[in-house]
């Protein structure tokens, strides 16, 4: 397929789409593709603040519960 014929068939695709994860995802996909590098650290201090905010609001794992997690990924 020549590149105007892929964006068309993407087109199609994302209008059947109704997962709203999906398509979050899918806008933060095209933002990092298509930002500066600006705007990439400010979402990259966004997820920062969030994650300090939620280790203070104690949603956070142990050193035994993080191994304990990581053996259902297959690792040892």
């Amino acid at each position: 397929m020549d590149i105007q014929a892929e964006r068309n068939w993407i087109h199609q695709e994302i209008d059947k789409v109704n997962d709203p994860s999906f398509v979050d995802k899918l806008k933060h996909l095209l933002l990092s593709i298509n930002s500066t590098s600006e705007a990439t650290t400010i979402d990259y201090n966004i997820d920062i603040e969030k994650a300090l905010e939620s280790i203070k609001n104690g949603h956070y794992y142990n050193e035994n519960e993080a191994r304990e997690i990581s053996k259902k990924w297959g690792r040892k």
